[in-house]
């Protein structure tokens, strides 16, 4: 029981992170799809700095994931500023900017260990990147202690920092209000494509953080497959099952992150006899959220200007 739980923290905090970048992009009125490829991005980014940090600094502390997790955030909030690019400058649509995003952060991805490969010591089929034990009281993830650790200051920090600065805030009165109404935004005088910048910063942030933890516990995954096992599009899910709020996105997120670990991890528990059924297990936590969703989706209701790009001529 002690792995599920210690599995269902690390995805919850993967999970949420996700969902409430999303929530920035979507309640700005963008729709992004691309929480996923920040995520590989900045997973891939993390890669990186931890190379050089051990291979040229020759810094290998655990102390060093703080600095290596605000970098890689910052850089992949540069990265979110290509998809703002595309989508508030030149208003082309989000969706399929959002999937053009998605691609060219998997290209970088996979450019990035072919490079770093020609650097690192290969041990069979896995490759170390700059491994370095996580900041926590356990480096195994499967362990009560491993929840006291950088993960939880981080996701603590950003979901009561989030819904404060978007609910209890008079920026956060202004942003939501560029998601629902941009031209009645405007004439209140507000900047609406200042806002919709500071999501998409926002956003990628965030995201860049959730694909640093990734790479920080599951490096040699990464390393192999170049991507974050698809926790982006599930954040996507969440984020419209919770309707766009953070608090119900806790929950869920919780939730989910418990029916994704039982169904990875429930074989260990409940003993080999299941292990036949494990490929139905890891179905299980899809299915529950599709049904979920359905069952939702007529009370579900997103920002109205939300995939709209803005035009200030029109009223």
């Amino acid at each position: 029981m002690e792995l599920i739980l210690g599995y269902t923290f690390f995805f919850f905090t993967l999970l949420l992170l996700g969902t409430i970048s999303g929530i920035f992009s979507e309640r700005a009125g963008i729709v992004n799809i691309a929480i996923n490829g920040f995520m590989v991005f900045g997973a891939a980014i993390y890669s990186v700095f931890s190379v050089i940090f051990t291979d040229f600094l020759n810094i290998t502390s655990m102390w060093s994931q703080i600095p290596l997790t605000i970098l890689t955030g910052l850089v992949t909030l540069l990265f979110g500023m290509l998809f703002g690019l595309a989508t508030v400058k030149f208003k082309s649509d989000q969706t399929i900017s959002g999937f053009a995003i998605n691609i060219l952060a998997a290209g970088i991805a996979a450019m990035v260990i072919l490079f770093l490969t020609t650097r690192v010591q290969k041990a069979g089929s896995v490759i170390v990147l700059g491994g370095r034990e996580e900041l926590a009281l356990s480096s195994s993830i499967g362990t009560y202690k491993n929840i006291v650790s950088l993960k939880l200051v981080i996701v603590v920090i950003v979901a009561l920092g989030s819904w404060f600065a978007l609910r209890k805030t008079r920026w956060g009165l202004r942003f939501r209000s560029v998601g629902e109404n941009p031209q009645a935004a405007d004439v209140a005088g507000i900047n609406v494509n200042k806002i919709k910048w500071q999501a998409l910063a926002i956003a990628g942030f965030i995201a860049g953080i959730a694909g640093s933890i990734f790479a920080q516990s599951q490096i040699n995954f990464f390393s192999l497959t170049k991507d974050v096992q698809g926790f982006g599009f599930i954040a996507l899910a969440i984020m419209i099952t919770s309707r766009w709020k953070i608090t119900y996105s806790v929950i869920i997120s919780l939730f989910f992150s418990f029916l994704l670990a039982f169904s990875f991890y429930g074989v260990n528990v409940l003993g080999e006899s299941l292990s036949r059924y494990r490929d139905l297990l890891a179905m299980i936590p899809y299915v529950i959220t599709l049904i979920i969703m359905i069952a939702s989706s007529k009370n579900s209701y997103g920002p109205a200007a939300a995939g709209i790009p803005y035009d200030k001529t029109k009223r």
